[in-house]
């Protein structure tokens, strides 16, 4: 998979006191990523860290109430994986020296260098790739089970929460029938699931996914599969 397909399901948490950078990083950065958190300090940087799914840190040195070094070495007593950049105008030894023992993922200097941020931001999506429980459902249909995404020709596609638990729920039963109880009680827990909604659900799912992975058992339930044909513009799907 194409790595600016992963970063695009990902939220990234940038850090700087200067409010020209971060204008200019949320214009810059927007389009690559899911969401762009900004934040001034390391104090709204650890409570964003706290309070939302980060997924990549870009972090200035030099803020207002602590330095950036000091706020990578918290994050990485608990998390020594996420993917960190700092950005500054300092380039003394002890700096980048501390920032390699921090295990940041790329050091620069500013202003911002996006010809050198993209080959990082290109190795940081094949990393994680193999780390955001993606589930290969078909040559061109992906699902990252942790930010939700459905990927399908290379292209994010935004699923309702009812859609994104019907597709988990058939994922989780790959290949295996899956039954009009067993969604009414994964879906519907609380309230009584009626035919119509069942329809619409699947029928707005199918259309999602482009491709016929979602299979009918007549009179017992669906089967994904991944033994499919692209759906016809036309198409139908009787719900037995």
């Amino acid at each position: 998979m194409q790595s600016h397909i992963i970063l695009q399901s990902l939220n990234l948490l940038f850090i700087d006191d200067d409010i020209h950078v971060k204008r200019d990083a949320y214009s810059l950065f927007s389009p690559m990523f899911k969401s762009v958190i900004l934040a001034h300090d390391v104090s709204s940087a650890m409570h964003y860290y706290n309070t939302s799914q980060i997924d990549i840190i870009i972090i200035d040195i030099q803020l207002s109430d602590e330095d950036g070094l000091t706020f990578i070495d918290k994050i990485r007593e608990e998390n020594y994986d996420i993917p960190i950049i700092v950005l500054s105008a300092l380039s003394e030894r002890k700096h980048l020296l501390r920032a390699a023992n921090l295990r940041v993922d790329g050091y620069f200097i500013k202003p911002l260098p996006f010809k050198e941020l993209n080959p990082i931001f290109e190795r940081i999506g094949q990393q994680l790739e193999h780390k955001l429980s993606i589930y290969h459902i078909a040559e061109n249909i992906r699902y990252c089970f942790l930010t939700c995404s459905l990927i399908i020709d290379l292209k994010l596609t935004s699923l309702g929460k009812k859609e994104r638990l019907l597709l988990e729920l058939f994922l989780h039963n790959a290949g295996r029938l899956v039954t009009r109880n067993t969604i009414a009680n994964s879906i519907w827990p609380q309230t009584y699931m009626t035919d119509s909604a069942l329809k619409n659900l699947l029928c707005e799912l199918r259309k999602k996914i482009k491709y016929d992975i979602i299979k009918n058992v007549p009179a017992q339930g669906w089967v994904l599969t991944t033994d499919y044909t692209k759906k016809g513009m036309n198409q139908q799907h009787q719900i037995n």
